[in-house]
């Protein structure tokens, strides 16, 4: 792998000094899709299906110009991740290539952006380096509290059938939750779930949200009916590079006794 990193790496910097070359930067940003003017690709589209992985369809203008290979970087230091592969789009698509990453992702390189660099030659040998920006997964910055509503009940004792011994329970609970999100690029959107059969209202009463890059979203003392010890709360946010989900699990052991057991944030 070493030894292909550093392949790809001289093959883009060859490309990149080349007298003859152009270098097409993208102008979309951190979009799924990147669009172009000049050179000899029309479109690239992100297409991942897992955050770790890279995927993607290059549009080229014309069926002679290719576009076979190619690196992700880091794009704040510079450093070769892995080389990309290319295959055809299809039978009958004589113009459009399917992009795929090399190699896989860490952690740390998810947290980070990155750009997709493909060696282009146009038809009659005209070099390109044509670039797409891969965004940071979402950032989910979540603060929330739990307390119970109304009374404490604990079970009745009384009577012929006795269920002595078991947990108490409240009735409803109050949630208060402030919920930054920064999904890195305006192709971000996010969902919510919270116990079964509840409505999460995160998202400023709601539980998804239509496209946005960054936001911040308020709930005030929200009420959720619940006779259960365990309240569990989950946000999803989505972006090109893929997702970031984080689970929220709240244990109710006793009047006024609610902990915060689970805060686990997970990439998909």
């Amino acid at each position: 792998m070493k030894i292909q990193l550093l392949a790809a790496m001289v093959s883009l910097l060859a490309v990149d000094s080349a007298v003859a070359s152009v270098t097409v930067e993208d102008l979309d940003g951190y979009n799924r899709e990147s669009k172009y003017t000049e050179g000899v690709v029309n479109r690239i589209v992100t297409d991942s299906l897992h955050a770790r992985t890279f995927n993607g369809w290059l549009f080229r203008n014309d069926a002679y110009d290719k576009c076979e290979t190619g690196v992700v970087y880091d794009e704040i230091t510079g450093q070769v991740i892995a080389p990309v592969g290319t295959t055809p789009g299809g039978a009958q698509a004589y113009t459009v290539d399917s992009i795929f990453l090399q190699g896989n992702f860490t952690e740390e390189q998810l947290q980070r952006t990155r750009v997709l660099a493909m060696n282009c030659e146009s038809a009659n040998g005209e070099q390109f380096v044509v670039k797409h920006k891969i965004p940071a997964l979402p950032k989910i910055t979540w603060d929330a509290q739990l307390v119970g509503v109304g009374p404490w009940n604990t079970p009745d004792c009384s009577g012929p059938a006795q269920h002595c011994g078991g947990a108490g329970w409240y009735n409803q609970v109050s949630y208060t939750s402030s919920l930054h999100i920064n999904n890195g690029t305006k192709d971000g959107y996010c969902t919510a779930t919270a116990d079964e059969g509840a409505y999460s209202k995160v998202f400023n009463g709601y539980d998804s949200t239509p496209l946005f890059h960054t936001n911040h979203f308020a709930a005030s003392d929200v009420i959720y009916n619940s006779n259960s010890r365990i309240f569990r709360q989950a946000v999803s946010c989505n972006n090109p590079s893929g997702t970031t989900e984080r689970l929220t699990v709240w244990e109710i052991t006793g009047e006024n006794d609610i902990n915060l057991v689970v805060d686990h944030t997970s990439y998909k």
